[in-house]
């Protein structure tokens, strides 16, 4: 793994107009959100099933709420999706003279922890509506049917389509003009952005200087205890499954810490047990002796826990990076050591 705000020269891209990132090492990420309900729209909108019963069509999308992102590191794609699906169908029997039928269905729960098998499809009648169970059978068994297989689709796409604009030829490949898509304005670089030179320069500020600086507020969800969470990020083994690097010992206040190989340092400085965990916290790149203050507040709610950060002081130029390291480095690895993303009550 590349070391978390390391400037390493072996490892640095610069940003380019075309977005080249040598052999798709670097992480790069692009908010998929707008393309993929557009998407999933024109899949879903006017699809039909048919039985000698009669016929069943979702007439409308009433809304997609939800997420999406594309990220590439090492040459592989993640793609991270989730999606809640209300709309509306119509359905009339054979020979009826024209009697329409309408009803509502809800799909709570696309996502990349899911299979399109394991995707769930309710389709029901509102009370005030005129009901009839041939056409909601119709609807719930050969209609879930055919909306798994359109969301396959989507799955397909999101990765093979719209995660190709944030990749790049290797050296001395020709891309194919199917692969040919002009770079995304909204694609990220998130790690290892300051070149060799805008690095050694941060190192260089004068002790005393005056920095401009940024607050970071970020919201995280985990699929766990309070007391669960609070021991992933205090006690030693748990921090060093999901940091890959060595820890000395548990989080202790007044102790100093230091993580990803000495790239992120600093001191604890108040713990209170399944509450709050407050630091002094810096990267390494970052100007000599500047250090921001992290305050991270932990609170369970019916389904899991949530985490609120608060990072003063955090150097302007420095903003980016640090928000996604947090992501990607924090909780996106806690997430995948422990399972805490997937539903556990």
């Amino acid at each position: 793994m590349a070391k978390w705000g390391e400037g390493d020269p072996r490892w640095i891209v610069e940003e380019r107009a075309d977005a080249h990132n040598v052999n798709n090492w670097h992480w790069r990420e692009r908010d998929a959100t707008a393309w993929s309900q557009t998407k999933l729209k024109e899949l879903l909108k006017g699809l039909t099933v048919t039985s000698d019963e009669g016929t069943c069509t979702i007439s409308q999308i009433d809304s997609c709420e939800g997420e999406a992102s594309v990220s590439n590191r090492k040459k592989k794609i993640i793609c991270l999706y989730e999606f809640v699906i209300k709309a509306t169908w119509k359905g009339s029997l054979k020979n009826s003279d024209g009697v329409v039928y309408k009803g509502q269905l809800e799909i709570p729960n696309l996502s990349e922890e899911n299979d399109a098998d394991d995707i769930d499809v309710s389709v029901f009648f509102k009370k005030d509506q005129q009901k009839c169970e041939k056409l909601k059978e119709l609807m719930r068994v050969q209609g879930s049917d055919a909306i798994k297989a359109k969301l396959q689709i989507y799955m397909d796409s999101l990765k093979n389509d719209c995660a190709s604009s944030i990749q790049v030829p290797a050296k001395g490949e020709v891309p194919k003009e199917s692969e040919k898509i002009a770079p995304d304005p909204t694609t990220k670089i998130a790690f290892n952005k300051l070149s060799v030179e805008n690095a050694a320069a941060q190192k260089s500020t004068q002790v005393g200087a005056r920095i401009l600086t940024k607050k970071l507020i970020q919201t995280e969800s985990f699929m766990t205890t309070v007391d669960e969470l609070y021991k992933t990020l205090t006690e030693k083994d748990r921090i060093q499954a999901w940091s890959r690097s060595p820890v000395d010992q548990d989080a202790r206040a007044k102790e100093s810490f230091r993580l990803f190989d000495g790239n992120v340092t600093g001191e604890y400085i108040d713990l209170v047990k399944n509450e709050k965990i407050v630091m002094r916290w810096r990267l390494k790149t970052w100007p000599d002796a500047h250090y921001s203050t992290v305050t991270l507040k932990l609170k369970q709610l019916i389904h899991g826990t949530e985490l609120d950060l608060e990072q003063t002081s955090v150097p302007q130029d420095s903003m980016e990076m640090t928000k996604q390291g947090w992501r990607n480095y924090y909780w996106q690895s806690i997430k995948v050591t422990f399972g805490y993303s997937t539903q556990i009550f």
